[in-house]
């Protein structure tokens, strides 16, 4: 037997053989890919903002790609249940989510019991579009802006009341976060269910709540409710009369913006991620999206996957921040 040979070098050889047949495998899967049908997972039920995304988005996505792709509502548990099958799917991009930063940056940081974690479990694709959401208010509630229901907030601490969705939802942190900065005591009235908000704000049984621009506007535009504030960083010209949050001196700084984007598992091949992403930046050029987006209250998003990931992950930190400092926690 030669010498200068050894059962080491034998092993290393064939170990770097194996290595580069799998690299080769993976890289014709990509090149191949897709080679069938994919799924899009929403993680909430048919008819919302995220569904109506996802069956915009889909149909232009297919058309490119050259793949039928099948929207599928995984509802339950404020998103988190879609979010957890989609993280624990195989990375091979036939398993996709069009997700919203409740179920990919917030739920499972208030809740210790949901076995994700969307910031390492997820892989960011496109930001798809961006809302703000809007405060209103019932007729009945004695202030006629921003700044005089702050202060009656200060001075009549427990009068005023605001219904969120529930326990660890964006609307229930950015109530904590305005009660921790405006040094006020809003009461928070979690509901099981979104559906009777609005008649139980216009009705009185509850003073504020926090909405999509899509829920509240026919309300806000019949005089049935009035305005407080947008959410996010600027004002729109459908509600021009209503000031941003960071327009009151206690709330500088703040943005609350809901989103929408499209991922994929944790572990999905970058050139993947990257056909994915060039493709829905194209379509999000297209007028007749931008349009169908803006009648929902969306600003088209766009930009490349690392400016994607990097976004949910300062939009998680935000989040991450309110939770601890009000000591909020969900359990299953």
């Amino acid at each position: 037997m030669n010498k200068g040979y050894s059962f080491g070098s034998l092993r290393r050889g064939l170990k770097a053989l194996c290595l580069a047949g799998l690299m080769l495998a993976s890289a014709n899967a990509s090149a191949a890919w897709p080679d069938k049908p994919i799924t899009m997972v929403v993680s909430y039920g048919a008819g919302g903002s995220v569904d109506y995304i996802a069956r915009l988005l889909a149909p232009r996505l297919s058309e490119r790609l050259g793949q039928e792709i099948v929207v599928k509502n995984v509802g339950g548990a404020a998103g988190s249940i879609g979010a957890m099958q989609v993280a624990k799917s195989a990375p091979d991009g036939y398993t996709l989510m069009l997700g919203s930063g409740s179920e990919v940056a917030i739920a499972w940081a208030v809740n210790p019991d949901l076995k994700y974690n969307g910031l390492k479990d997820l892989a960011a694709i496109a930001l798809v579009g961006t809302s703000p959401m809007v405060i209103v208010g019932n007729k009945g509630v004695a202030a006629g802006n921003l700044d005089a229901l702050l202060d009656y907030a200060r001075t009549n601490p427990g009068a005023l009341s605001l219904a969120t969705s529930g326990v660890g939802t964006p609307q229930h942190l950015l109530l904590e976060y305005i009660n921790r900065r405006a040094k006020t005591d809003i009461l928070h009235v979690p509901y099981r269910s979104a559906g009777s908000i609005l008649s139980d704000v216009m009705g009185g049984r509850v003073d504020l709540s926090i909405l999509t621009l899509t829920t509240a506007l026919t309300q806000l535009e019949s005089g049935k409710l009035q305005s407080y504030a947008l959410t996010g960083k600027q004002r729109m010209d459908v509600l021009s009369g209503t000031p941003v949050l960071e327009e009151n001196a206690a709330l500088k700084g703040a943005d609350f913006s809901l989103w929408f984007g499209l991922l994929a598992p944790g572990g999905t091949s970058k050139d993947i991620v990257e056909r994915l992403n060039r493709e829905v930046n194209a379509i999000l050029e297209e007028p007749a999206i931008q349009k169908s987006l803006k009648e929902q209250g969306l600003d088209a998003g766009g930009g490349t996957s690392a400016e994607f990931a990097e976004f949910i992950k300062k939009d998680s930190e935000k989040y991450q921040q309110i939770i601890k400092s009000a000591n909020i926690v969900v359990r299953s």
